[in-house]
């Protein structure tokens, strides 16, 4: 499993590629999803968005967005 960062340096959810496994636990809530090879998985949290993409069986390809006030 791989941490994946937003764009403040906060941890927004641990992933591993070779399985598509995605997990996000915030305030108590888990929310977990298994990614396809070009599926994704979107983590709004305060003003930041984190998507992450599986673009492959060994990598996820991660976009950082801060969010307009």
């Amino acid at each position: 499993m791989e941490d994946i960062r937003d764009c403040l340096g906060r941890l927004a959810c641990c992933g591993d590629a070779s399985t598509g496994y995605v997990s996000s636990l915030y305030k108590g809530h888990r929310t977990t999803a298994y990614l396809a090879i070009g599926e994704t998985f979107t983590v709004e949290r305060d003003q930041t968005r984190t998507d992450v993409t599986r673009s492959s069986a060994t990598s996820f390809e991660i976009h950082r967005y801060k969010k307009a006030a």
